[in-house]
Order: C-alpha cells, then structure tokens, then sequence
C-alpha cells in the first residue's frame, strides 16, 4: 500500500517499512513567500531515533522521517511512545507565518482490547498557546495510516513580525492501553508553512 503526502514531498511504502521516495514540490503561490535562497528549516528529534529531513524547493513544506519512534506490547500493562521534534526557521525580516500545518503518519497494530491513543501538540517557542490533538484507536487494526492532523494557525499563534527566526516545537505521544497485544510508529510528519508579509 502506497501512502502519498499531502504535500507531494514524500511517500511511504507500507510493504517496505521507513523508505521515502522523493516526489515532486507541489505548485504554490509564491506572492506572499519569501525568497528561497534566504530561508532555513532545520529540525532536531528526541526519542525518535534517526530523523530524516526533506524539505521542498520553495521552503513551503517539508517532511521529517523518523526511524525508531516505537512502542509494542505483548498483553497487559501500559506503554508510553515519546517523540519530541524541534523545528526552526530562519528567514528575512519583513515576514512571518502561522503555525504551520502538520499531518502525522504512522503504523499501528491493535487486537483484542487494546487501546491506542495517539496526541500530536504545536507550539512556538516563546509563546505559552499549543494546539493539540489526539485519537483513540480501539478496533482491532493493522496498516499504515494518517494518525493525526493540526491545522495551520489555531491556539498556537504567529511568528512575531520583525523576527528573522522562530522554532516551533512538536510533541508526539502515543500510550497503549488496554488488555492484548498492540503496537505503534510514528514514521513521518508532513508540515506545510503559510508564509505572509508583515503588515
């Protein structure tokens, strides 16, 4: 099963667990972005092993891979998954953006009572706003599939105007809970920025 990013920046292979094939940038307006020779997105992981960072040719989007953000259980207990990204960018004064976009991608494995729930929260560094999200998973499942979605903007606010620079922080948690065995990855998060001019 191929699971294609929203962005067209990455795809990940269900039959082939953590490869990403490069695609092509998705066409976007670029009135209101910033020239792409000033822009840098770099990012950092804690608790997801290897981290891989592809990011788009106009600096609009990018794709973060994670290689060991896991958890399993084989029946009766609780287990904690724990994977915290920083990002940041650095950019030409002039410009700012919301709190970009982020759609989480991950494998899980349920059966019998086991419960899997799945919370994502964005925030800008500086700021005291974060957006969250979570789901519950339940059924009894196994695949690759989208396991979570935060919209651009919401609680977690703007970079200020007249900075050249903010970091915006991510936390992925996954808790499995419940009675049977269960498994979850986080594998890739897809983020796309909404750049603008200062106003």
């Amino acid at each position: 099963m191929l699971l294609c990013s929203s962005l067209c920046v990455a795809c990940a292979d269900a039959s082939d667990e953590g490869e990403m094939v490069e695609g092509q940038p998705a066409a976007l307006d670029g009135g209101d972005v910033p020239d792409p020779s000033q822009v840098s997105i770099t990012a950092a992981a804690y608790g997801c092993g290897t981290m891989n960072t592809q990011v788009g040719a106009l600096n609009t989007e990018y794709a973060l891979t994670f290689d060991d953000a896991r958890g399993g259980r084989d029946d009766f207990g609780t287990y904690h998954v724990a994977c915290d990204v920083e990002i940041t960018y650095t950019f030409p004064a002039g410009y700012t953006f919301d709190a970009p976009s982020l759609d989480v991608f991950g494998d899980v494995y349920t059966e019998d009572a086991a419960v899997v729930t799945v919370q994502a929260s964005r925030s800008l560094a500086g700021t005291a706003s974060v957006s969250k999200t979570f789901e519950n998973i339940d059924t009894d499942v196994e695949g690759v599939f989208e396991l979570l979605s935060i919209p651009a903007g919401g609680q977690a606010g703007s970079a200020p105007c007249g900075a050249t620079s903010a970091t915006v922080n991510v936390q992925l948690r996954a808790t499995i809970g419940g009675t049977g065995r269960a498994a979850v990855k986080f594998n890739y998060i897809d983020g796309l920025i909404p750049w603008r001019r200062c106003q």
